[in-house]
């Protein structure tokens, strides 16, 4: 495994606007559940080493128990990544909160570690003034609670919130969520074949200070490159190997970084959530120097 301390940490950046305008020159590294190679995903453990590592994003899943906590797990139960077995959903809090998580990526054959399941109001403090975070809401329905979380800490500075989007159906409700525009938010949405500029200005209404978008054709991230600019738009894809963006992942990566990271960076994306965190950061680097 790869040295987790291969990057020394960048600059943090006043706030969260300032990390995503275009007129910030890095590329932004966003740590799939945090720096799981180095600790349980989406552990509190993994958001430090990520924010150790010198990461501006995090990217956590939180969804409710039972009894209505937000608990940080990406799966609908506990089986994977902890010791205890059962839908979060239908758990009490105590319960999931006894349960011990599993090194790195978790499975059956991953060691427990005295790491356990963090609230979302924990994985916020642990983030906050160290890393920016990207709250991935498992279910749609517990958004408002997760938006009452980040209210009630105060938290609104250094979080993003997303949600898919259709850009051609016009049909954008979140426009009418009392937190829009308080509280910044990225959709995603799958770049059309030959339309990305047209569906970029089909979602200006959103006010997006960063998008996440999945592709069939890297020409057509390159195309939406004038309409970013004007709308001062950053753009985030996934290299993790399970996001199927074409061949464009992190398996080849770490092999030809030139070739995906690279070739995504010149494309114009701004901003790439990955499982190799050290990798990216030490091709960042390289770049920089060069």
């Amino acid at each position: 495994m790869p040295s987790q301390t291969a990057a020394s940490p960048s600059p943090r950046l006043a706030d969260i606007y300032s990390a995503l305008s275009r007129e910030n020159p890095d590329i932004l590294t966003i740590a799939h559940r945090g720096l799981w190679t180095a600790a349980p995903e989406n552990s509190l453990a993994a958001i430090r080493a990520a924010a150790e590592l010198g990461v501006e994003f995090v990217e956590i899943d939180t969804q409710a128990t039972a009894d209505g906590t937000l608990v940080v797990i990406h799966d609908r139960t506990l089986d994977r990544t902890t010791s205890g077995k059962g839908v979060v959903g239908a758990t009490d809090f105590a319960t999931v909160r006894d349960a011990r998580l599993r090194a790195g990526a978790g499975g059956e054959s991953a060691p427990l570690t005295d790491e356990h399941v963090p609230t979302l109001e924990e994985a916020l403090e642990e983030a906050r003034g160290r890393v920016f975070v990207n709250i991935d809401t498992k279910f749609l329905r517990e958004l408002p609670l997760v938006i009452a979380t980040v209210r009630r800490l105060g938290a609104e500075g250094h979080v993003i919130i997303k949600s898919d989007v259709e850009p051609e159906s016009g049909n954008f409700p979140i426009l009418d969520a009392d937190w829009f525009g308080s509280i910044p938010y990225m959709p995603m949405f799958r770049a059309r074949p030959g339309k990305f500029a047209e569906d970029l200005r089909l979602i200006e209404p959103l006010r997006a200070p960063m998008v996440e978008v999945k592709f069939t054709d890297i020409a057509d991230l390159a195309a939406g490159r004038e309409e970013l600019e004007r709308q001062n738009i950053r753009m985030w894809v996934n290299t993790l190997d399970v996001a199927h963006n074409l061949d464009f992942n992190d398996s080849r990566a770490v092999k030809d970084p030139q070739s995906v990271w690279g070739a995504l960076v010149e494309a114009g994306v701004g901003a790439i959530q990955t499982d190799t965190n050290v990798e990216f950061k030490q091709w960042l680097a390289g770049r920089r120097a060069r």
